[in-house]
C-alpha cells in the first residue's frame, strides 16, 4: 500500500540566509520578520510553517573572485 505525501499542512520552507558579520541585532530582526512576512504572503503558508536561519559569516571567511571580502572592504575603506 502506497502512502500519500500530501498532508492537510502545508510543507515547511525553510529559508537559508548567508550574509557578511557586522549588522546589528535589531537589523537581522527587521529583515527576518520581512523575509516570513513575504514567504507567508506570497507562498501562502501560515506564519508559525516558516523557519529562516541567518548564518553570518566573517569577512575573512568569504571570497569573491581571488580575494577575500575583508580584502574588498580594506581596499574600498583606503579610497
Amino acid at each position: 500500500m502506497r502512502r500519500s505525501h500530501a498532508s492537510k499542512e502545508p510543507h515547511m520552507p525553510v529559508l537559508s540566509v548567508q550574509m557578511l558579520s557586522g549588522r546589528t541585532a535589531e537589523k537581522k530582526t527587521e529583515y527576518i520578520k520581512a523575509l516570513a512576512e513575504t514567504t507567508v504572503r506570497v507562498l501562502g503558508v501560515p506564519e508559525h510553517a516558516v523557519t529562516i536561519v541567518v548564518t553570518e559569516v566573517d569577512a575573512t571567511h568569504w571570497g569573491t573572485g581571488l580575494r577575500t571580502m575583508a580584502e574588498v572592504q580594506a581596499e574600498k575603506s583606503a579610497r
